[in-house]
C-alpha cells in the first residue's frame, strides 16, 4: 500500500508554471527519448533545475545570474551527470504536469498537447483558484493514463472531492472545525478510496481522544502500509506529502488554511465565503473516481476545460451563489463597521433576476474583489499604530531563530503589516496570493516586487528574503534591480526608491546594489540608470520601527516623509564614500542620526 501524492518532482506549485513555459517550446513534437532528454535540458538552460553535480568551469553560469546558459553548455551539464536513464528525467519532470492536467506528453501517445487548461495557465490571465480547482477536480486514481494508483491496490478516489467530504463530516461532528495538521497529513495522502471517508472520520475523532498520539500514528501506518516493520520514511511521507497537498488544495481558494505566525503549523477547514459552492459540489460528486472506456477517452476529458460540468455553472444556482456573497459582505461590513463606497454600493445592489449567466459571473467576481477590500480596510484599521502589534513584529526581527521559522510569504506579510502601522500610505499593496480572506497562499511571485508602496511624495517596493546566504546575491540581486526599472517606468513621475530586507546582508548582494546606485544598472533597454536602493538587515529595520514605536506611544505623528529622510541619507552615501564594503558599513550610523533627529 503506498499514499497518494501530487507532486514529489516539482514541489512549489509555483514551479509548475515554469515547467510548463518550457515544454511549451517542444509541443507539436513527439515526447519520445530524444525529447525527454531535451526537455530536461532546458530546464536546464532556463535555470529551473539545477543539477547536484555542476562542473566547475560552468559554475559562472550560475554564480551570474544573468549569465544565460547555451543549450550546449547546458546538454554538457546534463550528461555530465551520468544519469543510468537520461531520458527519465524529462519524463520525472513532466510527470506533474500531465497528472494535474495540464498537458499530455508521453512517449508513443502521439506529439505533445498542451491543454487549454493549461495554456490559460501560462498566458498569465487566470484566476489562479479556477486554475487549481478545474485541475484538481479532475485529479483521480486510478486513471486509463496511469498504472501508478491502480483499482487491484485499492485506489477509487477523487482526492479534492474525497477531502472535501472528510472535513465536511468531522465537521457535522464537532465543534473543532476542520483537521489540524497531523490529521490532514494522515488521513489525506492515504485516503485512496472513498469508502473509507465515514472510517476515517471515527479514526480522526478517536486519534483527538488518544492520549499517545504517537502510538497511535505508529499503529495506523503499520495498518496502512500492512507491514509490522515500519521504517521512518513511510511516517516521514505522510507529513511531506500531506503539506505539498495542502498547498496544491489551498490554491483552489475552497480552503482556509489558518497558520501560525510563521507559517509551519496549520489547520485546514473550508473557505466561509464559498459555503454554498462547497454544498453544491458536495451533493453533486461523492468523491469516487469516473469511469472512462478507454484512454482516449479520459485523455478528452482532462483537455477540455468546460469538463467537469459544476453546478455553479447553472444560472439558477450561480443567482444564489451571487446573492449568497452579497449577504455575507452586508453582515461582515455591518459587525465591523466598514464603510462601503458608493461605486461598490451600486455593485452590490446590482439587479440580477434578468441577468445573463455571464453577467453573473462578473458580479461574483467583481464582489469577491469587494470582500478583499473590506477585508483590507478592516486589517488597516486594525494595524494602524497598533503599537502590540509592533512590538511584536519588532521582537521576531531581533531574533534570528525565530525568523529561521518564518515561510517565505509570513515573512513577506509582517513586513507589509509593519509598513501599513508606521506610515501614512495611499496604497500597500503586497504582491504575494491571497484567499479569500486575504491571507497569503504563496510567496510573491518572480515576476513582480514583494511589496509595493505609494505615497504623496514618492512611491517604494519591498523586497525581502529570508536567504542570508551566498545564495542571496545570485537570486535577488538582479531580480530586484529589474523590478525597480520596472517599477520605475510605471511610476516615471515620482521618486521611486527600493527598500532591501534579509535577516543578513550578503557582502556580494551590497556590491551589486552599490553598483547600481553608483554607477548605474543597466536596463534591459540597455539605458544605464542609477537606482535607490535601501539594503538593510532585518535588525537593523527593527531598529528603525522602534524609533516609529517611541514617537506612537508619545502620540506624534509619523509619516512616509521620515523614512524617505532615511532612504535619501543611505543613498547619499555613495558621495561620500569609496567603495561598497565601505558605504554598507556607515549605513547602522545613518539610521543611528536618523533616529536622534526623529525622536528629538
Amino acid at each position: 500500500m503506498k499514499p497518494w501524492s501530487i507532486s514529489t518532482t516539482v514541489r512549489n506549485p509555483e514551479r509548475i508554471r515554469d515547467f510548463l513555459g518550457v515544454l511549451k517550446h517542444l509541443e507539436g513534437k513527439p515526447f519520445n527519448t530524444d525529447n525527454q532528454e531535451k526537455y530536461q535540458i532546458l530546464l536546464i538552460q532556463n535555470k529551473f533545475y539545477k543539477p547536484l553535480n555542476i562542473p566547475i568551469k560552468f559554475q559562472k553560469y550560475y554564480d551570474n545570474p544573468e549569465l544565460e546558459i547555451p543549450f550546449k553548455i547546458a546538454s554538457e551539464i546534463f550528461y555530465h551527470q551520468d544519469y543510468e536513464d537520461p531520458a527519465m528525467r524529462g519524463r520525472q519532470s513532466v510527470n506533474p504536469l500531465n497528472k494535474l492536467g495540464f498537458s499530455i506528453a508521453r512517449e508513443r501517445e502521439g506529439n505533445i498537447i498542451i491543454t487549454e487548461l493549461g495554456n490559460h495557465y501560462i498566458s498569465g490571465e487566470y484566476d489562479i483558484g479556477y486554475i487549481f480547482f478545474k485541475s484538481l477536480l479532475k485529479l483521480q486514481f486510478p486513471n486509463p493514463w496511469s498504472s501508478d494508483f491502480s483499482t487491484k491496490d485499492g485506489f477509487d478516489v477523487q482526492p479534492l472531492i474525497s477531502t472535501m467530504h472528510l472535513i465536511n463530516n468531522v465537521n457535522k461532528k464537532s465543534d473543532k472545525k476542520g483537521l489540524t495538521q497531523i490529521e490532514f497529513c494522515l488521513f489525506v495522502p492515504t485516503l485512496i478510496n472513498n469508502n473509507l471517508i465515514d472510517y476515517y472520520v471515527e479514526m480522526i475523532f478517536k486519534y483527538r481522544k488518544e492520549r499517545n498520539k504517537d502510538k497511535f500514528i505508529k499503529d495506523f501506518a503499520k495498518e496502512f502500509y500492512q507491514t509490522n516493520n515500519l521504517i521512518d520514511k513511510q511516517i516521514k511521507n505522510f507529513y511531506e506529502y500531506g503539506d505539498n497537498i495542502m498547498r496544491y488544495f489551498r490554491l483552489t481558494k475552497y480552503f482556509k488554511v489558518a497558520t501560525d505566525k510563521f507559517g509551519s503549523d496549520w489547520r485546514i477547514d473550508f473557505e466561509p465565503s464559498r459555503k454554498l459552492e462547497i454544498e453544491l459540489i458536495l451533493n453533486k460528486f461523492n468523491g469516487q473516481s469516473l469511469k472512462f472506456k478507454n484512454k482516449d477517452e479520459f485523455l478528452n476529458y482532462i483537455s477540455d476545460i468546460t469538463l467537469p460540468k459544476l453546478p455553479s455553472e447553472d444560472l439558477v444556482n450561480l443567482k444564489a451563489i451571487a446573492h449568497s456573497l452579497v449577504i455575507n459582505i452586508l453582515k461582515f461590513a455591518k459587525d465591523n463597521n466598514v464603510l462601503l463606497s458608493n461605486h461598490e454600493k451600486n455593485i452590490i445592489e446590482s439587479r440580477i433576476d434578468d441577468a445573463s449567466k455571464k453577467e453573473v459571473e462578473e458580479l461574483i467576481s467583481n464582489v469577491r474583489k469587494i470582500n478583499l477590500a473590506l477585508i483590507e480596510r478592516q486589517n488597516k484599521s486594525y494595524l494602524l499604530y497598533n503599537v502590540d502589534k509592533l512590538k511584536s513584529i519588532i521582537s521576531d526581527l531581533k531574533n534570528s531563530k525565530i525568523l529561521k521559522k518564518y515561510a517565505p510569504e509570513q515573512f513577506e506579510k509582517i513586513i507589509a503589516e509593519a509598513l501599513k502601522i508606521i506610515n501614512d500610505e495611499i496604497r500597500i499593496q503586497p504582491n504575494y496570493p491571497v484567499d479569500d480572506q486575504g491571507e497569503p497562499i504563496d510567496h510573491a511571485s518572480g515576476g513582480k516586487p514583494d511589496i509595493e508602496c505609494y505615497y504623496n511624495s514618492y512611491n517604494a517596493i519591498c523586497e525581502v528574503t529570508l536567504d542570508s546566504s551566498r545564495n542571496q546575491w545570485m537570486r535577488e540581486s538582479q531580480p530586484v534591480m529589474r523590478h525597480l526599472w520596472e517599477f520605475e517606468k510605471s511610476s516615471s513621475n515620482t521618486l521611486n526608491y527600493c527598500l532591501f530586507i534579509a535577516p543578513k546582508i550578503h557582502i556580494d548582494t551590497v556590491f551589486y546594489f552599490w553598483t547600481s546606485i553608483k554607477h548605474g544598472y543597466a536596463s534591459p533597454s540597455d539605458n544605464i540608470i542609477t537606482q535607490k536602493i535601501v539594503p538593510i538587515s532585518s535588525e537593523q529595520f527593527a531598529m528603525i520601527l522602534e524609533t516609529c514605536l517611541k514617537l506612537i506611544e508619545k502620540g506624534k505623528r509619523f509619516s512616509h516623509n521620515e523614512i524617505g529622510e532615511l532612504y535619501n541619507g543611505v543613498i547619499s552615501l555613495k558621495d561620500s564614500v569609496n567603495s561598497h564594503t565601505e558605504w554598507y558599513k556607515n549605513i547602522p550610523q545613518i539610521i543611528e542620526e536618523w533616529k536622534r533627529k526623529i525622536v528629538a
